[in-house]
């Protein structure tokens, strides 16, 4: 038995006891607009300009630092990371999958986990006091993933690594550019 075996195995008995043993028509209508990132668009929008007009230094500091995070960790995800390990989304590698939305190509890692993950640890940084709001909708993307079928636990939880990284690196370089810009951290 290779190691990776009972990693799997974990991984498909995860998968499926989210994706079957959840589902109920609760879910069945929430999940999925939950996990389409068009239905959020909205949401963000209106938060970029609230930073940008009200929100101060520190709320351009963020929405500048959200702006970047999704202009570099999407496509450098998609095309770096999932085009080159190519991994099977669970629909098409496992029997009597419930895939509730459409998916792209490549499954790891999850592009929804890796940006709102960073999304997370970013808006955290910058308005701590919300932090239970932050994570709470990460969290329910990432598991709405799952539910509808088109990720694996594993490209969730590495999505969420990934994502952690990531913002924590933002924030490093927004904190060296803060500083050589005089400009107060929050």
């Amino acid at each position: 038995m290779l190691i990776h075996e009972p990693l799997f195995s974990a991984d498909v008995w995860l998968f499926y006891a989210i994706n079957l043993g959840w589902a109920n028509p609760v879910l069945d209508a929430i999940m999925p607009v939950v996990t389409n990132t068009a239905n959020w668009r909205p949401v963000y929008a209106v938060a970029l300009l609230w930073l940008l007009w009200k929100g101060g230094v520190r709320g351009r500091w963020a929405a500048v630092s959200l702006i970047v995070m999704v202009a570099l960790f999407d496509p450098l995800s998609t095309h770096l990371l999932k085009e080159t390990i190519g991994r099977l989304r669970p629909y098409d590698a496992l029997e009597g999958v419930r895939q509730l939305v459409p998916s792209g190509a490549g499954s790891f890692p999850s592009n929804h986990a890796l940006n709102n993950t960073a999304a997370a640890v970013i808006l955290t940084y910058y308005y701590r006091r919300w932090a239970w709001l932050w994570w709470g909708i990460t969290m329910v993307i990432c598991v709405s993933r799952i539910y509808c079928g088109v990720h694996w636990p594993s490209d969730v939880l590495g999505g969420v690594i990934l994502g952690a990284i990531g913002g924590w690196l933002l924030l490093r370089l927004s904190a060296t550019l803060q500083h050589h810009t005089r400009v107060p951290r929050p």
